[in-house]
């Protein structure tokens, strides 16, 4: 622990964990073994020793909670330990400082240190006393060694040292490499007394004391947890009288329950390393109670036992998921965009997925809390600064942020498009998202577009590059990684056609016919579409667009998408009277890689302006119409062109492109000529 906020996040999230297994354990009491009482207090344990921060909140959002009081409270100090837009990272549960407390809270934590220290120098002090106190003691007289030792072996057990103390109130052991087991002087300690304290022994209770003692150490200043560690130590002691009874029989448990009531008035030593069986006369009454209500509980309770405590480490220990609404991505006031700023601290981005799609999310819906979700901790107060900026000087209800230049008129409801992701040498990733525009402002540069756009504004899109790396909290995190690019073509065709976005691959070969080319291009596709039913009955069912971000989300679906071009050399249709041509195509993995296609014909395309195209065993065809004027000459002259896709589960983040391409060129329903298409060109 670094700071007092962390301090604070861990002592609420015990706290809640302790309380809840104190209702279960009350709820239980008469149906469930000591063993059980006294062993569930493990799940305590690790949630203790556990830092918060691995999980989610504990029942309740309490890192959203503190995450938002640091919040409020940092952005007035100048600490050393802490700042507003730095996320509580609890790593461990120790105190550890780095360097002189500045502010108010700096010098809470620093109170808290101090706790810790002088607990812990109260509690050795305590052991301390005790061993100097033993070394006073005297060998026990033959009788009460031989007592011991009969004890020992009736039962099963191993002694250890033994010495007698004047003025002791009952026996208890002490020590954990070297333990001594303390009697009263001049008392004869009954069997039953023995048997306790070398059970203790035998299960080494004084060690757990001892770690138990160090857990109340962490949370001196929760007087919570101290009434629970009080609990702790008595269920540690009537687990013991639970294996004592065990061992006797009739009316040895009646007496024995009567030296636990003559013991209900005495003091007992409380001190780190030690058992005793005398703990204070509130928790003797409680182990009498159980006393009362004892008996063997049947082999299959262990079970259902190890299985109620595996169900409730599960939401104690890992936490339990907190669900955030799209309301509180969207805040109207300052308090609200303090917490909304806090919940994306707590909630970064696991994924690269997650990551793109956040921060796509943030620039098409010009959301501020999508782009903190998913932009470093450093530029978190900028743009806090700029959504308060905008807050009050544009007169929204929203904090709402702009997403900059080509973006006035963006088209929110039909999202994004990702393409061509790939992994950098530094571990990064890069890849283009695209939006649709309706147009674009005469101040970005784009009037004739504009004006060329004006029969169908939604054919345009802005296409932004985007990389994506971890931050210094290991989270995923996104920036925009050039100049953005604004294109006129349509934004439903970017991801087939150039769009003025280059291909991230491009393969060409000439042969003696004309000139092949294929551009190739990668989308991936998160799962952003939610279904929706039609009340229109023949309508049946859509999807929309789900503009909540998916921090953790995966890949759903990656495409190779490609766009042929095919060009006659140095020929026109006057020339060359074709009715239709065409080709087919493979993918391959070298340009060496041996290829053939089935002996299925390319349909002639008889109809002017008609294509026809498919898939089929692996390779992809395009047949078009070339007669009857210039219907399907594109912009470049060439006369065949067609767009196809292949699609992949999302197996592996980074798919390669294929390394060269087979086809097979068609002329009015014949074959005329096979090429491989490569990055270097004829093969």
């Amino acid at each position: 622990m670094t700071n007092i906020w962390e301090v604070l996040l861990q002592g609420l999230s015990v706290t809640m964990a302790a309380l809840v297994l104190l209702l279960v354990k009350n709820l239980l009491a008469d149906k469930l073994s000591p063993r059980w009482q006294y062993g569930v207090w493990a799940v305590l344990a690790l949630r203790i020793l556990v830092p918060a921060s691995l999980a989610k909140g504990v029942l309740l959002p309490f890192p959203l909670w503190v995450e938002t009081w640091k919040g409020v409270a940092e952005q007035h100090l100048n600490s050393v330990y802490s700042a507003v837009y730095e996320p509580i990272g609890l790593q461990h549960v120790l105190p550890w400082y780095s360097g002189r407390p500045e502010s108010m809270t700096d010098w809470l934590f620093a109170a808290y240190g101090a706790g810790v220290l002088l607990f812990s120098l109260y509690y050795l002090g305590g052991y301390v006393r005790l061993r100097l106190l033993l070394r006073k003691g005297t060998a026990v007289d033959k009788d009460t060694a031989n007592r011991i030792l009969e004890v020992c072996q009736k039962y099963d057990l191993e002694p250890c040292q033994t010495v007698s103390v004047p003025g002791l109130p009952s026996a208890f052991v002490c020590g954990v490499i070297r333990p001594v087991l303390a009697l009263p002087t001049g008392e004869l300690s009954d069997e039953k007394v023995l048997l306790h304290e070398l059970l203790h022994l035998k299960h080494r209770d004084v060690l757990q004391n001892l770690c138990w003692t160090v857990l109340r150490a962490l949370h001196w200043w929760n007087p919570v947890m101290h009434l629970v560690f009080d609990r702790i130590g008595n269920d540690m002691e009537s687990l013991c009288d639970q294996r004592v009874l065990e061992r006797l029989e009739g009316e040895q448990r009646r007496e024995y329950g009567t030296i636990l009531l003559s013991m209900a008035s005495e003091r007992y030593a409380r001190a780190a390393g030690t058992s005793s069986i005398s703990n204070g006369g509130k928790n003797i009454s409680r182990r009498i109670a159980a006393i009362v209500r004892f008996k063997k509980y049947p082999k299959g309770m262990a079970l259902v036992s190890v299985c109620i405590a595996i169900l409730l480490s599960t939401p104690l220990i890992l936490g339990t998921t907190i669900t955030y609404t799209e309301d509180q991505f969207r805040p109207d006031s300052d308090r609200e965009l303090q917490q909304s700023l806090a919940m994306v601290r707590v909630n970064r981005c696991t994924t690269v997925a997650g990551a793109f799609d956040t921060y796509a999310k943030g620039l098409v819906l010009q959301n501020g809390i999508y782009l903190a979700a998913a932009s470093p901790l450093d530029v978190h107060e900028e743009l806090a600064r700029e959504m308060r900026w905008n807050h009050e000087h544009c007169n929204t209800e929203e904090f709402h942020l702009p997403a900059g230049y080509g973006m006035d008129f963006v088209v929110s409801w039909e999202g994004y498009k990702l393409f061509d992701l790939q992994q950098n040498a530094d571990g990064s990733y890069t890849g283009h998202i695209a939006a649709a525009v309706q147009g674009f402002a005469d101040e970005d540069g784009f009037a004739a577009l504009r004006e060329e756009k004006e029969k169908n504004p939604w054919d345009c899109c802005v296409i932004i590059p985007v990389r994506v790396f971890r931050d210094r909290d290991g989270a995923w995190v996104a920036e925009e990684a050039g100049d953005r690019i604004l294109s006129a073509k349509p934004y439903d065709q970017v991801e087939y056609q150039g769009s003025d976005l280059p291909y991230a691959a491009k393969l060409t070969a000439a042969g003696k016919t004309g000139t092949m080319t294929i551009g190739v291009r990668t989308v991936y596709r998160v799962k952003n579409y939610a279904s929706i039913n039609n009340t229109v009955l023949w309508f049946g069912s859509s999807s929309s667009f789900n503009a909540t971000p998916q921090l953790s989300a995966e890949f759903e679906e990656i495409s190779y998408r490609y766009h042929g071009e095919y060009s006659l050399e140095g020929k026109t249709l006057d020339t060359v009277p074709l009715v239709s041509a065409g080709y087919k195509m493979v993918p391959l993995q070298s340009a060496d890689e041996p290829f053939d296609f089935p002996d299925d014909k390319i349909l002639n395309a008889d109809i002017a302006g008609s294509t026809s195209g498919g898939s089929h065993d692996g390779y992809s065809f395009v047949c078009t119409t070339v007669a009857h004027g210039k219907f399907n000459v594109n912009e470049n002259g060439n006369i065949v062109h067609g767009s196809g896709s292949t699609w992949y589960e999302p197996k592996q983040l980074i798919f390669p492109f294929p390394e060269a391409y087979g086809v097979e060129i068609w002329w009015d329903g014949q074959p005329v000529e096979t090429l491989v298409l490569s990055k270097e060109g004829a093969k």
